[in-house]
């Protein structure tokens, strides 16, 4: 018999990401304000993420990444035509949106690449190599 160490910020975590996924589908779209709908996975030698934002276009979105995250943010337009007297039914959102993911490992922020065709955005960076440790050794005064 093994013992798990307890974690109290493990209820915690799982709360918020139960939340999350209630939220995101919630019926009329309410959960869309949150952000873009993406998938992130690995091969053996890359981080990948998509993400489906269409009626955006590339000129209006923003990507930051760093060695363990990437932000997406950018912002839905509507047509100038679209005017509110004149809405028979909106269900789309439109708006600023911004969204945080985490990478489920180190990567090379340096070298990613991204693509983005058809409202589909992809993100492909490479992976760090494990084991390489980024810190440095401080002498002592």
């Amino acid at each position: 018999m093994s013992l798990i160490p307890w974690n109290p910020f493990r209820e915690v975590d799982n709360f918020f990401s139960d939340m999350n996924n209630f939220i995101e589908r919630m019926p009329f779209g309410f959960g869309r304000a949150m952000g873009p709908k993406i998938d992130v996975y690995q091969t053996d030698k890359d981080v990948i993420l998509k993400a489906e934002i269409p009626g955006v276009s590339k000129e209006d979105l923003n990507i930051y990444i760093d060695d363990n995250s990437i932000r997406l943010s950018g912002e839905t337009k509507r047509d100038e035509e679209f005017k509110d007297d004149n809405i028979y039914r909106s269900e789309r959102y439109y708006g600023s949106f911004s969204r945080t993911v985490p990478l489920p490992v180190e990567v090379k922020s340096d070298q990613a690449k991204a693509e983005y065709k058809d409202g589909i955005l992809k993100i492909t960076v490479p992976k760090a190599e494990p084991g390489k440790i980024k810190g440095r050794r401080l002498e002592i005064q």
